[in-house]
Protein backbone atom coordinates (compact mmCIF):
# COMPACT_ATOMS: atom_id res chain seq x y z
CA UNK A 1 0.00 0.00 0.00
CA UNK A 2 1.63 3.48 -0.99
CA UNK A 3 2.35 6.48 1.47
CA UNK A 4 -0.58 8.56 0.02
CA UNK A 5 -3.20 5.41 0.19
CA UNK A 6 -1.78 5.45 4.18
CA UNK A 7 -2.50 8.84 4.55
CA UNK A 8 -6.14 8.52 2.69
CA UNK A 9 -6.87 5.86 5.06
CA UNK A 10 -6.10 7.45 8.10
CA UNK A 11 -8.20 9.96 7.30
CA UNK A 12 -10.87 8.40 6.18
CA UNK A 13 -10.89 5.56 9.06
CA UNK A 14 -12.19 8.34 11.77
CA UNK A 15 -15.10 9.39 9.80
CA UNK A 16 -16.20 6.68 9.06
CA UNK A 17 -15.76 3.91 11.71
CA UNK A 18 -16.07 6.67 14.85
CA UNK A 19 -18.03 8.89 13.43
CA UNK A 20 -20.60 7.24 11.29
CA UNK A 21 -20.66 3.74 12.71
CA UNK A 22 -19.96 2.01 9.66
CA UNK A 23 -19.62 -2.01 9.77
CA UNK A 24 -17.74 -4.18 6.93
CA UNK A 25 -18.59 -7.44 6.77
CA UNK A 26 -17.60 -10.49 4.30
CA UNK A 27 -13.73 -8.75 4.52
CA UNK A 28 -12.29 -12.04 3.99
CA UNK A 29 -13.67 -12.68 0.57
CA UNK A 30 -11.24 -9.64 -0.53
CA UNK A 31 -8.32 -10.81 -2.92
CA UNK A 32 -5.01 -9.70 -1.06
CA UNK A 33 -4.14 -8.83 -4.56
CA UNK A 34 -5.20 -7.89 -8.33
CA UNK A 35 -6.27 -7.91 -11.01
CA UNK A 36 -9.78 -8.29 -10.36
CA UNK A 37 -13.03 -5.49 -10.32
CA UNK A 38 -14.68 -4.45 -7.55
CA UNK A 39 -18.63 -4.40 -8.50
CA UNK A 40 -20.56 -2.37 -5.98
CA UNK A 41 -24.09 -0.84 -6.24
CA UNK A 42 -24.42 3.00 -5.85
CA UNK A 43 -26.56 5.18 -4.51
CA UNK A 44 -24.44 8.20 -2.57
CA UNK A 45 -21.26 10.00 -3.27
CA UNK A 46 -20.63 8.59 -0.11
CA UNK A 47 -19.93 5.48 -1.88
CA UNK A 48 -16.02 5.48 -3.87
CA UNK A 49 -14.53 6.27 -0.48
CA UNK A 50 -16.61 4.19 1.55
CA UNK A 51 -15.30 0.81 -1.00
CA UNK A 52 -11.92 2.55 -0.86
CA UNK A 53 -11.91 2.97 2.75
CA UNK A 54 -13.42 -0.73 3.76
CA UNK A 55 -10.78 -2.47 0.78
CA UNK A 56 -7.74 -1.39 2.58
CA UNK A 57 -4.85 -2.94 2.92
CA UNK A 58 -5.98 -3.32 -0.75
CA UNK A 59 -5.38 -0.45 -2.86
CA UNK A 60 -7.89 0.64 -5.47
CA UNK A 61 -8.27 2.70 -8.71
CA UNK A 62 -12.00 4.12 -9.27
CA UNK A 63 -13.97 4.62 -13.20
CA UNK A 64 -15.50 8.22 -12.60
CA UNK A 65 -17.40 10.63 -14.47
CA UNK A 66 -15.60 13.31 -16.34
CA UNK A 67 -17.99 15.62 -14.79
CA UNK A 68 -16.35 14.92 -11.41
CA UNK A 69 -12.77 16.38 -12.74
CA UNK A 70 -13.96 19.12 -14.91
CA UNK A 71 -16.43 21.00 -12.74
CA UNK A 72 -14.04 21.49 -9.71
CA UNK A 73 -10.81 21.47 -10.93
CA UNK A 74 -9.24 20.79 -7.40
CA UNK A 75 -11.66 17.87 -6.42
CA UNK A 76 -10.54 16.52 -9.68
CA UNK A 77 -6.90 16.58 -8.82
CA UNK A 78 -7.25 14.87 -5.60
CA UNK A 79 -9.41 12.49 -6.86
CA UNK A 80 -7.05 11.78 -9.62
CA UNK A 81 -4.15 11.40 -7.00
CA UNK A 82 -6.33 8.94 -5.87
CA UNK A 83 -6.66 6.70 -8.67
CA UNK A 84 -10.07 7.89 -10.28
CA UNK A 85 -9.74 7.17 -13.72
CA UNK A 86 -11.98 9.62 -16.09
CA UNK A 87 -14.89 8.40 -18.16
CA UNK A 88 -17.13 10.09 -20.29
CA UNK A 89 -20.19 8.52 -20.51
CA UNK A 90 -20.53 9.79 -23.95
CA UNK A 91 -17.78 8.14 -25.50
CA UNK A 92 -17.31 5.47 -22.61
CA UNK A 93 -14.69 3.77 -25.01
CA UNK A 94 -11.83 5.91 -23.58
CA UNK A 95 -12.25 5.32 -19.89
CA UNK A 96 -12.72 1.60 -20.51
CA UNK A 97 -9.91 1.53 -21.93
CA UNK A 98 -7.89 3.06 -19.76
CA UNK A 99 -9.85 0.90 -17.41
CA UNK A 100 -8.48 -2.51 -19.38
CA UNK A 101 -5.12 -0.94 -18.86
CA UNK A 102 -5.17 -0.79 -14.79
CA UNK A 103 -6.21 -4.80 -14.95
CA UNK A 104 -3.63 -5.53 -17.82
CA UNK A 105 -1.23 -3.82 -14.99
CA UNK A 106 -2.43 -5.87 -12.21
CA UNK A 107 -5.00 -3.60 -10.85
CA UNK A 108 -7.56 -3.73 -8.28
CA UNK A 109 -10.47 -1.21 -10.15
CA UNK A 110 -13.66 -0.64 -8.85
CA UNK A 111 -16.66 -0.04 -11.23
CA UNK A 112 -20.08 0.72 -10.03
CA UNK A 113 -22.01 -1.67 -12.64
CA UNK A 114 -25.11 0.21 -12.60
CA UNK A 115 -23.70 3.16 -14.33
CA UNK A 116 -24.96 5.79 -11.83
CA UNK A 117 -26.30 6.43 -8.68
CA UNK A 118 -29.78 4.95 -7.64
CA UNK A 119 -31.61 8.05 -6.78
CA UNK A 120 -35.27 6.03 -6.55
CA UNK A 121 -36.80 4.76 -3.61
CA UNK A 122 -38.02 1.45 -4.26
CA UNK A 123 -35.59 -0.78 -6.81
CA UNK A 124 -32.98 -1.93 -4.86
CA UNK A 125 -30.92 -1.74 -8.46
CA UNK A 126 -31.16 -0.57 -11.60
CA UNK A 127 -30.44 -2.20 -14.39
CA UNK A 128 -26.95 -3.50 -14.82
CA UNK A 129 -24.65 -2.14 -18.17
CA UNK A 130 -22.49 -4.53 -19.68
CA UNK A 131 -19.59 -2.23 -18.52
CA UNK A 132 -18.24 -4.81 -15.52
CA UNK A 133 -19.25 -8.13 -17.94
CA UNK A 134 -17.17 -6.70 -20.97
CA UNK A 135 -14.11 -5.31 -18.77
CA UNK A 136 -13.69 -9.11 -16.60
CA UNK A 137 -13.41 -10.82 -19.81
CA UNK A 138 -12.07 -8.91 -22.04
CA UNK A 139 -9.08 -8.82 -19.31
CA UNK A 140 -9.69 -12.20 -17.92
CA UNK A 141 -10.10 -11.12 -14.40
CA UNK A 142 -12.62 -12.24 -11.65
CA UNK A 143 -15.44 -10.10 -9.93
CA UNK A 144 -15.83 -8.79 -6.40
CA UNK A 145 -19.54 -8.24 -6.22
CA UNK A 146 -20.14 -5.57 -3.31
CA UNK A 147 -23.66 -4.27 -1.68
CA UNK A 148 -23.63 -1.10 0.33
CA UNK A 149 -26.23 -0.73 2.72
CA UNK A 150 -28.05 2.85 4.00
CA UNK A 151 -25.66 4.67 1.98
CA UNK A 152 -28.42 6.46 0.55
CA UNK A 153 -29.62 10.12 2.83
CA UNK A 154 -28.64 12.20 5.29
CA UNK A 155 -25.18 11.41 6.53
CA UNK A 156 -26.45 12.91 10.10
CA UNK A 157 -28.69 9.90 10.39
CA UNK A 158 -25.61 7.47 10.65
CA UNK A 159 -24.02 9.84 13.38
CA UNK A 160 -27.14 9.24 15.40
CA UNK A 161 -26.97 6.08 14.56
CA UNK A 162 -30.64 6.44 13.25
CA UNK A 163 -29.33 4.18 10.53
CA UNK A 164 -26.31 1.24 9.92
CA UNK A 165 -24.10 2.36 7.24
CA UNK A 166 -22.64 -0.98 6.61
CA UNK A 167 -20.62 -2.71 3.36
CA UNK A 168 -20.99 -6.80 2.62
CA UNK A 169 -18.10 -8.28 0.28
CA UNK A 170 -19.45 -11.13 -1.34
CA UNK A 171 -17.41 -14.11 -2.61
CA UNK A 172 -15.64 -13.63 -5.93
CA UNK A 173 -17.36 -14.52 -9.39
CA UNK A 174 -15.38 -17.19 -11.22
CA UNK A 175 -15.52 -15.23 -14.69
CA UNK A 176 -13.58 -18.28 -16.69
CA UNK A 177 -16.96 -20.08 -17.39
CA UNK A 178 -18.25 -17.34 -19.42
CA UNK A 179 -16.80 -16.45 -22.96
CA UNK A 180 -15.84 -13.01 -24.35
CA UNK A 181 -19.08 -12.84 -26.69
CA UNK A 182 -22.15 -11.26 -26.71
CA UNK A 183 -23.90 -13.63 -25.01
CA UNK A 184 -20.99 -14.39 -22.54
CA UNK A 185 -21.28 -10.73 -21.75
CA UNK A 186 -24.68 -10.53 -20.88
CA UNK A 187 -25.01 -13.98 -19.03
CA UNK A 188 -22.52 -12.43 -16.43
CA UNK A 189 -23.91 -9.13 -16.13
CA UNK A 190 -27.34 -11.44 -14.95
CA UNK A 191 -25.23 -13.10 -12.46
CA UNK A 192 -23.56 -10.31 -11.03
CA UNK A 193 -26.90 -8.87 -10.84
CA UNK A 194 -28.37 -12.26 -9.44
CA UNK A 195 -25.15 -11.97 -6.67
CA UNK A 196 -26.03 -8.25 -6.01
CA UNK A 197 -29.43 -8.79 -4.85
CA UNK A 198 -28.25 -12.22 -2.55
CA UNK A 199 -26.31 -9.58 -1.28
CA UNK A 200 -29.39 -7.26 -0.50
CA UNK A 201 -30.92 -9.72 1.11
CA UNK A 202 -28.64 -9.97 3.69
CA UNK A 203 -28.67 -6.44 5.18
CA UNK A 204 -27.26 -6.28 8.30
CA UNK A 205 -29.63 -3.92 10.07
Amino acid sequence: MSLKWKIAYLVLHPLFKWLFGAKVIGKENIPPHGPYIVAPNHTSFWDPPFVGWAMCPVETYFLAKIDLFVHNKLFGALIKFLHAIPLDRKNAIKGLKEGLRALNEGKVLVVFPEGTRNRTRDKILLPLKEGVAMLALKAKVNILPVFLYESKGSYRDWILRKRQLAIRFGEVIDTSGFTYSKEGIKSLTKELERRLLQLAKSNPT
